[in-house]
């Protein structure tokens, strides 16, 4: 949805229009559940993350000032703030294997759509890397949209941008080392 598509829904939102959540929901879930993906790494836990910033975004909507890009910066800043939460809770209650396991209802889907590989390098940078990274190469925002998003300037985020990108791909090209290591071990 472009800024203008949005621009024409965020009276709507604000007066809790059922269609404009929906037209909003319908046009950038898919983006955030992307994003997401890209920062906690598991697809259920990322769709439950977009859903709670909608839900966040009901609650708040009256109070829900700006354009279109502002509504979108609003929604991002949200999920973003829901995958740290998400990361937090993991570290704070990790998950512990059992050997109990329910019964399978159906195909298990992938919990990512990233390259193991890829994956694996993401979840190497800090938090801030990686939320610029996925924001500008899985979602495909800009510098001004990402700085608005994460409330910095344009400059710095490019900056970081770059840092994180050779951070990335210095960690992608160590992969075939180590596996190549390993394999020769083996």
């Amino acid at each position: 949805m472009t800024d203008r598509e949005l621009d024409q829904w965020v009276d709507g939102i604000r007066s809790r229009s059922d269609a404009a959540f929906h037209a909003v929901y319908t046009s950038m879930a898919n983006d955030l559940v992307s994003f997401a993906i890209g920062m906690i790494s598991d697809r259920r836990a990322a769709e439950d993350v977009v859903q709670q910033a909608f839900l966040e975004l009901v609650k708040s909507a009256p109070e829900i000032r700006g354009d279109g890009r502002s509504l979108q910066a609003w929604l991002y800043r949200s999920v973003r703030f829901g995958c740290l939460d998400e990361l937090r809770r993991r570290k704070r209650r990790p998950e512990t294997p059992t050997d109990k396991l329910p019964e399978p209802v159906s195909i298990a889907e992938p919990t990512s759509d990233l390259e193991p590989s890829l994956e694996a390098a993401l979840s190497e940078l800090s938090e801030r890397q990686r939320v610029l990274v996925v924001l500008r190469h899985v979602v495909g925002l800009s510098g001004e949209e990402i700085a608005k998003v994460t409330k910095s300037n344009r400059a710095a985020v490019y900056a970081a941008l770059g840092r994180a990108e050779r951070r990335l791909r210095s960690l992608l090209d160590t992969e075939p080392a180590r596996k190549s290591a390993m394999g020769g071990a083996a």
